[in-house]
């Protein structure tokens, strides 16, 4: 097993959550399309990626398109046809002048209903089969941006397509839909909920039960070192969350201040937690940045954060919001700011509540939190 950090993992590298493959498997054949809801880092791709060879492995078709990089209606169709292309069925889509393998004249998808209307004839409705598509909000996202109009036509056209395509009488292809950005978040926020109401929604969260501590065991074997029982539990305990992406992080720092030993003591563990969360890591930086796309509410997202940052034992909801009401200096408004960032922080994995308080979520990013904009 290579220990990947960041990027998504496959095949052998891809470790545990055979509970949670095996209910979404599940409610695949049973008729559900899914979207992955998951807060950031919890490896939503990397799953989508599993169940696509899950399908395959079963004798289903599988698909897996990426729209990270797509920014406007003719990069998405490209993607899609690109991805799908080579297939028999594919032989009766017929568009004139429309090349995949080539660079065409850009259009809006909205207003070419003829090529959306041929890709739906086109379609294996009656076998059995999976298409991925991921990072789909970011797509939707950046063509909502791009839009001059700045109105929501091709974004609500987008979806309400995906949806008829779903909704073929006798099909079998099923959908998971997943982004970095939650894409009911995003639905919700631009009343286009009812897009997504034919959609299960999937929860994957950190690793459980006995999977943290083989996922640490499988990892420390493929570089021939030792943990025992007691340092496993303490680095587990560390992170607190126990997501693979952190897993995965706070190992490479423990390799990268191993020099000759081959059993890891609590005190490497130490070492390579206080690195990995330095003000100048560059691992937390993702999580930073994600606050861009919170506009004018990230001034406020940022001074919860610090606080929270301050305080390992949380702070209750009056004491946040009298944080934003010393900004806005009006109760109401700031009651209304507070309840929408919260709602986004919990749901994007940065903070959680229990026991009427607000916290982080992961002490891990807590701590890199506090050493970059607090000390």
């Amino acid at each position: 097993m290579k220990n990947i950090v960041g990027s998504i993992v496959e095949k052998e590298n891809f470790f545990g959550r055979e509970k949670e493959i095996n209910r979404a498997w599940e409610l695949l054949e049973n008729g559900n399309s899914l979207i992955l809801a998951a807060p950031r880092r919890v490896g939503k791709s990397s799953f989508a990626k599993k169940m696509k060879d899950k399908a395959e492995i079963e004798g289903w078709k599988g698909y897996y398109i990426d729209l990270e990089k797509s920014k406007t209606e003719t990069d998405f169709i490209k993607r899609f046809l690109t991805v799908l292309k080579g297939e028999k069925w594919f032989e009766k889509f017929k568009v004139d002048n429309f090349k995949v393998s080539v660079p065409y004249v850009s259009f809006d998808i909205s207003k070419n209903e003829d090529i959306c209307q041929k890709i739906e004839q086109a379609l294996p409705y009656s076998e059995d089969t999976l298409i991925v598509i991921d990072e789909l909000t970011i797509f939707l996202d950046n063509l909502h941006e791009d839009n001059k109009k700045n109105d929501l036509d091709n974004v609500e056209f987008v979806l309400n397509w995906l949806r008829g395509l779903r909704q073929v009488s006798g099909n079998k292809i099923r959908w998971i839909f997943c982004s970095s950005i939650g894409i009911e978040n995003f639905a919700s926020a631009h009343n286009l909920s009812y897009t997504l109401n034919d959609v299960t929604s999937f929860a994957i969260d950190e690793l459980k039960g006995n999977e943290p501590t083989l996922f640490i065991k499988e990892l420390a074997e493929s570089k021939k070192l030792t943990f025992q029982d007691d340092v496993i539990q303490y680095l587990l305990n560390k992170l607190g969350w126990k997501l693979p992406y952190f897993i995965q992080l706070l190992f490479k720092e423990i390799v990268d201040f191993t020099e000759s030993e081959k059993e890891i003591s609590i005190d490497t563990i130490d070492k390579a937690y206080a690195h990995t969360i330095s003000k100048n890591s560059i691992h937390f930086n993702t999580w930073f940045e994600r606050l861009n796309e919170y506009k004018e509410d990230k001034q406020y997202a940022l001074i919860l954060l610090k606080e929270l940052s301050r305080m390992k034992a949380g702070k209750s909801r009056n004491s946040l919001q009298s944080l934003i009401v010393e900004k806005v200096l009006d109760v109401d408004k700031a009651e209304e700011i507070l309840n929408r960032i919260l709602f986004l922080l919990d749901k994007e994995g940065y903070i959680m509540e229990s026991a009427g308080k607000y916290t982080f979520r992961s002490p891990f990013l807590r701590d890199f939190w506090y050493n970059r904009f607090v000390l």
